[in-house]
């Protein structure tokens, strides 16, 4: 069997974003339209970085911190996370 991923299967989905920005937010994925700043909801530096490396980790984006820092709304994180609008 193989368990390796592929990248297909790797990839970010607008709902994983979603889920775990508003699980280390404490909010429901449903407060996180594509006009949040991520920041105003209370998103720190740490909370980011930690987002980041969890989905680098798991191999889903190679993901640039500064560039969700310098726009920090949940839509424009989806279409730089998963190439899609």
């Amino acid at each position: 069997m193989n368990t390796h991923m592929t990248a297909s299967e790797s990839t970010l989905t607008r709902e994983r974003i979603v889920d775990d920005l508003a699980e280390m937010l404490g909010v429901g994925p449903d407060e996180l339209g594509d006009d949040v700043n991520v920041l105003d909801m209370g998103l720190d530096s740490v909370r980011l970085m930690s987002l980041v490396e969890r989905w680098r980790a798991d191999g889903s984006v190679d993901v640039d911190l500064v560039t969700l820092a310098e726009v920090p709304e949940v839509g424009a994180w989806v279409r730089e996370l998963t190439g899609r609008v």
